[in-house]
């Protein structure tokens, strides 16, 4: 009988919080922009950003001047991040899962999330971030998108390593096109707790060495999920891969969605 995939756990970062740090790529310039642009921040903008990692969206908001709360739910990648937010007196984290975490009094001019939203409970996401807005204060969620792109050849040359390890049974897998990645919480045109919604995207290349991009997929919450014969044989594979035909270094492309919605 074959054995099914391992399972996403967003517990999974925490145990790889250092790898994290070093290898998960930060968000592009034009991102960063587009976030503090979609969510009409300024320097004092009070933020609650939900799942900072190790604070790869919080240094460039505390660096223009936000006064940023950030909750993490992992010990170990919170800690990195505050190390990452010394010197920025009005940024802070707390370790807390969002759905548990008690609002503060007052409210937030901005709730920001990259990478994390989708880690949320959907019952309790979209109506606990309208209660930590002013009313006219903007959600704004940053999704990434694996798509089709990049270094020709390598993505399907990876392709039997995922079935050799157990990470996908579909010989024939590929990531999607960026005109054909989905659309992300379409739901939100329906939430009565927000108004207008707002989408950009921006399709960008990110390169990587062969330590980058193993250390990359080191923080794959699939990847994760392997026991750990497989995942460093799978790990090993790749490593060669790249060393070997593509001479150290692959490109890989992505879609960042950026979704700004405002509370009604």
């Amino acid at each position: 009988m074959p054995v099914p995939p391992p399972v996403r756990r967003k517990e999974s970062f925490d145990a790889v919080a250092a790898d994290y740090d070093r290898y998960r790529s930060r968000y592009p310039d034009a991102v960063i922009d587009d976030v503090v642009s979609l969510s009409r921040l300024q320097p004092g903008s009070r933020v609650l950003e939900i799942g900072c990692g190790t604070g790869q969206l919080s240094v460039p908001l505390a660096r223009q001047g936000m006064r940023l709360v950030a909750v993490e739910l992992g010990p170990n990648l919170a800690a990195i991040a505050r190390r990452n937010l010394t010197g920025f007196p009005g940024a802070r984290v707390e370790v807390s899962g969002f759905e548990e975490w008690p609002l503060p009094a007052g409210s937030f001019d901005a709730v920001v999330s990259a990478s994390a939203f989708h880690w949320i409970d959907p019952e309790i996401r979209w109506s606990k971030a309208a209660r930590a807005l002013e009313p006219g204060g903007v959600l704004t969620i940053v999704h990434v998108h694996h798509v089709k792109g990049g270094t020709p050849g390598f993505f399907s040359e990876t392709r039997p390593f995922y079935r050799r390890w157990g990470l996908s049974d579909d010989p024939f897998f590929e990531p999607t096109s960026p005109e054909d990645a989905p659309e992300m919480y379409p739901e939100i045109r329906h939430r009565a707790e927000f108004g207008e919604v707002e989408r950009h995207r921006f399709e960008i290349p990110r390169w990587h060495t062969t330590e980058s991009y193993v250390g990359w997929l080191k923080t794959d919450s699939l990847i994760s999920g392997l026991d750990p014969r497989s995942r460093q044989g799978f790990l090993d594979d790749i490593h060669k891969l790249v060393d070997t035909k593509y001479g150290g270094r692959v490109c890989r492309n992505f879609v960042y969605e950026v979704i700004a919605a405002t509370r009604s």
